[in-house]
């Protein structure tokens, strides 16, 4: 591991050929704090200054991703559009693009979540500048719906690069988009693995979620929507916790289906052993209070939460959906589990909570993996070679080599 802080680049390796950093722009739908949102403000905190200039756009206002971007001196602003923008307003936001693309010289243009990944498209091909185009796909399917997955479909034609976050969002590109396979790269997620790290000392994180120190506590995070699965995670928490054993459920996240998730927990009177926690920007308190965590996603392109466990050394039991597979060694640093079914799910919670051997196993297994191939700084460089191979043939020049 480098020892240069984690929100600022290594400024030791050698500076790009051009003395002039490039600028780019950064487009996401949404500012607040998220998966994708997280992988932008890394990408942006932590690509050399001395090779790209960043400047970020929300479509949406802006919000704590955002306002903590232009606290480190990053430029950001809005389009301010609504959740649920009418075409004119949609239009309206590609013309306004344009013109700061063509205003601030921007050389390159990245995208992020869908409606970004229409309109910045089509703004950077509007403007006089025509900038080089990458987009970022991070889920299997458009989360928009019929109309998101068409204008998708439209608009990948007009992007330079489509970053995938594993083979199987590509494969999915390319199956159903026609992407062509030269126009794609893999590129991973990563996590900070000095940051997130397996917890130090004893379990006092419990007291802070009201959980005996004694329970084996399975955790849940993302936002409670009905693809995540967290229905089917109580379900099986359910059943696991009719065989006897000390369970306790924390879930973090929020969403549209957190009420009925809620009546479900009451319903099967586990009120006093299922607690919902919100949104929670620092998770790593959570993570230290955890003993198995439980993705019981039915889509997934590849979730940082994930990530983020390994890391943390935790015993992890996932659908084996998406990109998952690609990061879970089946029995070597984790469980795989088919995805919508309770029974299943629930014979993994009950295994790891009676064999605590069996989750020190796969916990180290699951660090050192995490470690070795999803490591923040391996995302952020391998980005960065696909911006310089992009300028490098716009230019007629040859990629400038990095230590």
């Amino acid at each position: 591991m480098s020892s240069v802080s984690p929100l600022m680049p290594d400024r030791s390796a050698p500076a790009a050929a051009d003395c002039a950093p490039r600028r780019m722009l950064f487009v996401i739908t949404s500012s607040d704090f998220g998966g994708t949102e997280t992988t932008l403000r890394e990408l942006v905190l932590r690509l050399d200054p001395r090779e790209i200039k960043a400047a970020v756009c929300s479509l949406r206002p802006s919000g704590r991703m955002a306002r903590d971007l232009a606290a480190h001196g990053i430029r950001v602003f809005s389009l301010r559009m609504a959740e649920q923008p009418r075409v004119a307003e949609l239009l309206q936001g590609v013309l306004r693009l344009a013109r700061w693309i063509d205003r601030h010289d921007v050389d390159l243009v990245q995208s992020f979540l869908y409606r970004a990944n229409t309109l910045a498209p089509l703004a950077a091909r509007l403007s006089r500048r025509h900038p080089i185009v990458v987009a970022g796909q991070r889920s299997l399917y458009p989360l928009g719906g019929r109309r998101a997955a068409v204008a998708a479909r439209w608009t990948w034609g007009l992007a330079d690069r489509v970053i995938a976050v594993s083979n199987a969002v590509r494969d999915e590109l390319i199956r159903t988009d026609g992407v062509p396979l030269d126009r794609t790269v893999v590129i991973e997620n990563g996590v900070d693995t000095s940051h997130f790290h397996p917890p130090r000392g004893d379990r006092l994180m419990r007291e802070r979620f009201g959980v005996p120190r004694d329970a084996v506590v399975v955790s849940g995070v993302g936002r409670l929507s009905p693809e995540k699965g967290f229905d089917r995670l109580i379900e099986a928490f359910a059943i696991a916790r009719r065989r006897g054993l000390p369970l306790r459920l924390l879930l973090a996240g929020d969403g549209a289906q957190r009420s009925a998730l809620e009546s479900r927990v009451a319903v099967l009177g586990l009120s006093d052993d299922v607690k919902f926690l919100g949104m929670q920007h620092d998770l790593l308190p959570l993570y230290a209070a955890t003993d198995i965590l439980a993705l019981p996603s039915l889509e997934e392109g590849l979730p940082n939460a994930l990530l983020e466990a390994m890391s943390s050394e935790i015993a992890v039991v996932a659908s084996r959906v998406g990109g998952v597979p690609e990061v879970i060694e089946e029995e070597v640093s984790g469980l795989l589990v088919e995805p919508g079914e309770p029974v299943p799910l629930a014979n993994a919670i009950i295994r790891l909570a009676a064999d605590p051997t069996l989750r020190h196993r796969l916990g180290e297994a699951a660090r050192r993996r995490s470690r070795q191939r999803f490591d923040i700084g391996v995302m952020v460089e391998r980005h960065a070679q696909v911006y310089r191979e992009l300028l490098a043939q716009r230019l007629g020049t040859k990629p400038s080599p990095r230590s």
